[in-house]
């Protein structure tokens, strides 16, 4: 029996804050977090995901845990995640992020997977240290992530066998709307999403909407 899946990006999407903003401004980091952004701007965006966890050596798993938690939702998120769940859906979460906080956000939701960056940690602390590998397809226009979208959306889809819905905003995204069956952009924040959606939406009803006449 085939199963239907849709794949949700979570910084933007289905947070209303990007969480490396929100976690860089809990803990001072907001000054290198834009040079970072400045001075690797060019470089594949797996550089950029070393650099930004060797901010935060030595601290805490639960800080972070706690101020990821006070990320607000997007407004109808869990209106979307309902019309998914009847109508069989498996869902999953994808972020750039990392996935221990991923984690914390698909059980709040009652979801079925999360992937993200993997962290090593000593104890309860942070070394700064990524540990997951690179995984991208490398397709044309991609800027190299550790999380490759477009391999977890195919993987899915392979297992699964039936339709593949993508939901996302930013260029990480990018590369999951190009595999989808159904690609969703959410507020895009960039002409390239927009483009490579089938709609654009600003909101969780009109995505709701588009999908009823589909399924």
């Amino acid at each position: 029996m085939k199963t239907d899946v849709a794949l949700l990006d979570v910084d933007g999407t289905v947070l209303s804050k990007r969480s490396i903003d929100v976690l860089c401004e809990r803990f001072g980091f907001i000054s290198e977090l834009k040079r970072i952004d400045l001075e690797f701007r060019n470089a594949p965006r797996y550089v950029v995901t070393r650099k930004i966890a060797a901010l935060f050596s030595g601290k805490k798993r639960r800080d972070l845990e706690k101020t990821f938690d006070s990320i607000p939702l997007n407004d109808g998120l869990y209106q979307f995640v309902s019309f998914l769940k009847d109508r069989g859906f498996v869902i999953a979460l994808a972020t750039d992020g990392y996935k221990f906080l991923a984690d914390r956000l698909k059980e709040r939701l009652q979801l079925d997977l999360a992937y993200g960056n993997m962290l090593q940690l000593n104890g309860d602390s942070l070394t700064g240290n990524v540990l997951t590998m690179l995984g991208c397809l490398r397709i044309p226009d991609c800027k190299e992530y550790f999380i490759c979208k477009l391999r977890l959306l195919k993987s899915l889809q392979g297992a699964l066998g039936g339709m593949s819905v993508a939901i996302g905003d930013s260029d990480s995204d990018y590369c999951m709307l190009t595999g989808a069956d159904v690609a969703i952009a959410y507020r895009p924040k960039t002409e390239k999403i927009r483009e490579q959606a089938d709609i654009v939406v600003e909101d969780f009803k009109e995505a709701i909407a588009f999908l009823k006449n589909m399924l």
